[in-house]
């Protein structure tokens, strides 16, 4: 795994415990925004991390977690969401480990 990546996991990690010790659920989806744009500027530093793919898995699961936070979904719910969008970053149409030029 990607040096970057790793710091990506440890912000998303703390911003995890951060919400935690918050009570508001409108402060937890200011912190899940916070981490996604924190893991934007980190993803922006590399020049070798396809940013499009990593911004729409990011954002989708921000959305994810932000609709579980709000109670829209339920919990069981998002993480059968998390898991199909892992499957198409995975598995999807056009994913492939191309070279770059």
């Amino acid at each position: 795994m990607n040096q970057m990546w790793f710091q990506v996991l440890a912000v998303m990690i703390v911003g995890s415990m951060l919400k935690y010790f918050v009570l508001n659920t409108l402060a937890w989806v200011v912190i899940d925004l916070a981490v996604l744009g924190v893991a934007y500027l980190l993803l922006r530093r590399d020049p070798f991390i396809d940013m499009r793919r990593s911004m729409i898995f990011l954002g989708g699961l921000t959305a994810v977690n932000v609709l579980v936070d709000l109670g829209i979904i339920s919990g069981v719910i998002g993480n059968l969401a998390l898991l199909g969008l892992l499957a198409y970053i995975m598995f999807g149409r056009g994913y492939t480990n191309r070279r770059r030029r």
